[in-house]
């Protein structure tokens, strides 16, 4: 008996403290389920399918081909020959029909089904580009609702252990004025900071928990404020970086497929050669209709087909493909000017934030020896309880610029990394 309530004790205690500190969640995390649960992830899915579809179609261009054809008809005239004493003419029939197989195997196409999968290949890669395009998207939205929520955690924070200092500081001035030391006043004072701090507290909470609600949209899950997010652990290096965005790779993948269009211009001209045969029969025979009963028939052989003059469709189709990746080429050029404007612009805000963060460190440092200074002349009557607790909202609002610059640094290079596609 003793042995089962411990145990109910330890389950009773493990969903306790489950509830109480809930879930820790990583920008990643949350990134990585969003593009998950996205329609856009299984257009992806469907587009693997469907080159897959296409490659096997283009392939079977080079299996043999098989045709079964009949024809049946009624002829008002057909050839005679003049009456002759000397043989026996035969007789042509009005009703003709024959039945015949048809078998045609490719031997060569100029390498035009060659470069039909690689232009279907192309094509099916610039669709799934498009999609991580789109995705893209879901990236800087999702940053964008997490570094909010997370700036909102980190003030409560500051503001919870502000209120846990003014609490512990409100019993030894209830001490005090117990022993007459203090007039009543100077508790008051501390009582209503308090409520002030808690007031401050609650209003974050419920800010914080609009943004986690946004949040929690994106990614299919309830999260609240007992949800604990990681402060993203991201570094750079200014001086050595690669443009990996998905709009650049996008335009790459174009380029292939209009390079690969191109190529067909060209191979389309070129001459093919293909293994032909015919089986069949019919009345009379197709190829000797001096034999009218019913009588079977073949051939085999080659068959060449060249088009030699297109009137200078293929080099203006060459010349179209050319234009078009001209136009491509001249829209990454500007992609890469303008994302390297705002990499400089980043670069720039994270030196500024770093200086900024030093700065905030030095005067959190000097206030909190004033706010120290300011506590132990309270307690002998040299300032009043609200000189002291100005001095301990300055030192509260520096925490709280302090947390913010720290938390816009992260933000700032989480925004370099993404502005160049290297997440």
């Amino acid at each position: 008996m003793k042995i089962r309530n411990t145990y109910l004790i330890a389950l009773l205690l493990a969903l306790f403290s489950n509830y109480t500190f809930g879930q820790k969640l990583t920008l990643e995390y949350c990134i990585s389920k969003a593009e998950e649960i996205s329609p856009l992830s299984r257009q992806k899915l469907h587009y693997e399918t469907l080159e897959e579809f296409t490659q096997t179609n283009v392939s079977n261009a080079n299996l043999p081909s098989f045709y079964i054809n009949g024809q049946a008809s009624y002829q008002s005239d057909v050839f005679s020959f003049p009456n002759n004493p000397i043989f026996e003419s035969p007789i042509i029939p009005n009703e003709q029909f024959k039945v015949t197989l048809d078998v045609n195997q490719k031997i060569y196409d100029g390498g035009l089904t060659k470069n039909k999968k690689i232009a279907e290949s192309a094509k099916i890669l610039t669709d799934v580009q498009s999609v991580e395009v789109d995705l893209y998207e879901i990236k800087t939205t999702i940053s964008s609702l997490y570094f909010s929520a997370l700036i909102y955690q980190e003030n409560i924070k500051i503001l919870k252990n502000v209120l846990e200092v003014l609490r512990d500081q409100q019993k030894v001035i209830d001490s005090q004025v117990i022993n007459g030391l203090i007039l009543k006043s100077a508790l008051t004072e501390f009582k209503k900071q308090i409520l002030s701090t808690e007031q401050q507290i609650l209003s974050l909470s419920m800010d914080q928990q609009a943004m986690l609600n946004m949040l929690g949209k994106w990614v299919d899950e309830d999260i609240d404020t007992s949800d604990k997010l990681e402060v993203p652990n991201v570094q750079i290096d200014p001086d050595n970086y690669e443009i990996n965005r998905p709009e650049v790779r996008l335009m790459e993948t174009q380029n292939i497929y209009f390079e690969s269009l191109k190529n067909m211009s060209s191979v389309k001209r070129r001459p093919s050669i293909w293994a032909i045969a015919q089986a069949g029969f019919g009345q009379p025979n197709a190829y000797n209709f001096l034999e009218t009963d019913v009588a079977d028939f073949y051939y085999v052989g080659l068959r060449l087909s060249w088009h030699m003059f297109d009137y200078g469709n293929a080099k203006r189709e060459r010349s179209i493909y050319e234009a078009n990746q001209a136009i491509v080429n001249a829209k990454k050029e500007f992609l890469m000017d303008n994302i390297d404007l705002k990499l400089t612009k980043e670069y720039a805000e994270v030196n500024k934030i770093k200086e900024l963060i030093d700065k905030d460190e030095e005067l959190v440092s000097l206030q909190g020896e004033i706010v120290e200074s300011s506590f132990s002349q309270v307690q002998h009557g040299v300032i009043t309880t609200t000189e002291y607790i100005s001095q301990l909202n300055s030192k509260t609002q520096l925490e709280l610029i302090m947390q913010l610059h720290k938390i816009q640094l992260v933000q700032a290079v989480y925004n370099c990394l993404n502005i160049s596609g290297n997440l």
